[in-house]
């Protein structure tokens, strides 16, 4: 019952946050916090979402220096899953994958 009540509170911030994102208020980036909180309550709580948001930063690494560029401002729970779902795993992931395949005939 709590982690129900834990996953749909982060899905509640992730939603508030990416519709105040794009919302014409005077406060710029006003969704941006309530988004990455969301994100964090939701990565510490489902494995996942973990891994689809650490997909995300290995498919976009612009998005991933300028997370790290910003950590220093970022409340602790949001730090932490920055530094959870760093794409470090994935990238080797797929240089094995690149030594593993055979070569192409000549």
């Amino acid at each position: 019952m709590r982690k129900a009540a834990i996953l749909i509170a982060g899905w509640m911030l992730a939603v508030a946050g990416s519709l105040l994102l794009f919302a014409p208020i005077p406060v710029p980036m006003a969704g941006a916090l309530p988004l990455l909180l969301g994100c964090a309550i939701l990565s510490s709580h489902s494995k996942p979402f973990r891994r689809r948001i650490q997909h995300l930063h290995h498919r976009w690494a612009w998005v991933s220096r300028v997370l790290e560029r910003q950590i220093h401002r970022m409340p602790r729970i949001v730090k932490v899953m920055i530094h959870r779902t760093r794409p470090h795993a994935l990238r080797r992931r797929a240089q094995m994958r690149a030594a593993r395949l055979p070569s192409p005939p000549a």
